[in-house]
């Protein structure tokens, strides 16, 4: 076979490391185990024990001759470490620019739907008489008037300064935020 046929047959054949076999432990376990046996009583059983030793050591060195081929095949294998951080660096930059494209996309979309959503008259009425607007709206003026009943309630808007006030309030706004995402997930399920 042609040197540059081998190249290009050993590139297709890529293997992943989950792909790569290098069970040698076992092997090296059993040689340990032949060596440590005390058979010196029997000429025989040493020169069979001798025997199954050195096919286990030659069973070991072709594992090991079948471990460096398959980690030849492992991609990435042929650049050395700095060209490897280098690869990842400017994947982690391509990461970073496509993260921010996205983002991008995703305001000038909400801006768009905004701008459609400000100018159709009609579309912002059909969608306040949709029943997850409809929902939203009356989960949005429940929490609003259970909040200020419990701050009338208990008159904390009398017994707390300022920052424990605001405090409160961010606790308020997070429960909101929890009551929201709980009342989205129902939407969801309703409409599976």
């Amino acid at each position: 076979m042609d040197p540059e046929d081998q190249n290009s047959e050993t590139n297709n054949k890529r293997l992943n490391v989950e792909d790569v076999n290098i069970e040698i432990l076992p092997i090296i376990y059993e040689i340990i185990r032949s060596v440590e046996k005390d058979n010196h009583h029997d000429n025989t059983a040493k020169t069979r024990d001798s025997q199954d030793c050195s096919q286990k050591v030659l069973e070991l060195q072709k594992r090991l001759d079948q471990a460096r081929a398959e980690i030849r095949l492992l991609p990435g294998i042929e650049y050395s470490k700095e060209q490897q951080l280098n690869h990842l660096e400017a994947l982690k930059t391509q990461l970073r620019l496509k993260q921010e494209l996205l983002q991008k996309y995703h305001s000038m979309v909400l801006r768009f739907l905004i701008r459609i959503l400000a100018n159709n008259e009609q579309l912002v009425q059909r969608l306040s008489e949709s029943y997850p607007m409809r929902r939203a709206a009356q989960f949005v003026v429940r929490v609003m008037y259970s909040s200020k009943d419990f701050i009338e309630e208990r008159k904390l808007h009398e017994k707390l300064s300022p920052e424990q006030f605001r405090t409160l309030m961010s606790e308020v706004a997070a429960n909101f935020q929890n009551k929201i995402k709980q009342a989205h997930e129902n939407i969801k399920g309703k409409m599976k």
